[in-house]
């Protein structure tokens, strides 16, 4: 990895001290990879779900029949796993896998529960991030002139609440790639693309009302901008499609650094590790301790 600017403040992730990863394992094709406080799920091929834990990583599979899975995000207030396919709203208990009886013949003990009057509201629209704040779950769709819906999720229902449209989201010729949350100051933080002049920038919005609270713009030459929220109040912009990590701390880039792969996505777990998700691996990186 090479470093292309630091700051001096060297608190929490330190990128350009990765080194090699201590897991690596083979994936199919696909972006999705999220994490609660025990495990980390995401979709491998079309018709499996994963969930790893540590220390080993070692993949339980869950079968899945819906096709592809554009997003998934954890839902603190409801404790589930928040599912998102091109035209389809699902959750995830995690608490209910159990590899006794989950094989690929007998899913039945699994709490996947569809919401099925959760749909696009036209039929050539097309779901693409979601994030949640509390009950709220805000839902993204694909292309430019980007249309956020805004819903109150609860373990047995899903209530549409508002829908917001550019100027709102973004200029009508800009478009946003990813949307997420930040678990310490429950602001929502998007990656947002011109297409004008092959720029992007990194905003917080306020979840109220999607009010705009700040932005900078982000040194992406090519690729896409996936997002993930860091400890200590910190943003990471993933180069999807590229190999460039951007991590964003007091209002300010802190460092910016190129991966040895082609990155997905990524996201830290537990403290202890930092997960990259990139064309063809899953590579788990161990974070070193101060005191190591």
């Amino acid at each position: 990895m090479s470093n292309k600017k630091i700051s001096k403040n060297d608190d929490g992730l330190n990128l350009i001290a990765l080194g090699v990863p201590s897991n690596v394992t083979h994936m199919k094709s696909g972006n999705t990879l999220c994490s609660n406080d025990s495990l980390v799920i995401l979709q491998n091929g079309a018709t499996t779900l994963e969930i790893r834990t540590a220390p080993k990583f070692e993949a339980k599979q869950i079968p899945w029949h819906d096709g592809l899975i554009r997003d998934i995000v954890w839902n603190s207030e409801l404790n589930v796993f928040v599912l998102l396919t091109k035209k389809s709203l699902f959750t995830f208990d995690s608490k209910t896998i159990d590899s006794a009886t989950v094989t690929a013949n007998n899913d039945s003990r699994l709490k996947i529960k569809a919401y099925s009057n959760i749909k696009p509201y036209n039929d050539k629209a097309l779901f693409w991030r979601c994030t949640c704040v509390g009950t709220k779950l805000f839902i993204s769709y694909s292309g430019f002139s980007t249309v956020i819906d805004e819903y109150i999720l609860e373990p047995s229902s899903c209530t549409f609440v508002k829908r917001y449209a550019p100027p709102q989201t973004c200029a009508n010729h800009e478009g946003i790639w990813c949307i997420r949350t930040h678990p310490n100051t429950e602001q929502i933080g998007m990656t947002v693309m011109n297409p004008n002049n092959n720029g992007w920038r990194f905003e917080t919005r306020d979840p109220n009302n999607l009010a705009h609270i700040w932005e900078t713009r982000v040194p992406i030459a090519n690729g896409d901008g996936e997002l993930t929220p860091l400890a200590d109040g910190d943003w990471l912009i993933v180069n999807s499609c590229g190999t460039r990590f951007i991590q964003i701390s007091n209002l300010a880039i802190k460092y910016v650094v190129e991966y040895e792969r082609e990155l997905k996505n990524a996201i830290s777990f537990s403290k202890d590790y930092f997960i990259v998700r990139t064309k063809n691996t899953l590579e788990i990186h161990l974070l070193k301790k101060e005191d190591d």
